[in-house]
């Protein structure tokens, strides 16, 4: 992960740790979010199948 600095001296190094540790949780908390649902895509997609094939 790179650490940037804004032109000027705007934030310390420790703001900008702080802000780059930031994003990389909410990043983390999407993935771990945007997984869930493609298990429950998976899920529901297998249900109907399986549900289908009982009624053949």
């Amino acid at each position: 992960m790179v650490s940037r600095v804004r032109p000027g001296g705007g934030s310390s190094d420790a703001d900008s740790l702080d802000l780059d540790r930031m994003k990389q949780e909410i990043l983390e908390e999407v993935f771990r979010e945007l997984h869930k649902v493609k298990e429950e895509i998976i899920d529901g997609a297998m249900n109907q199948h399986l549900g289908t094939l009982s009624l053949s």
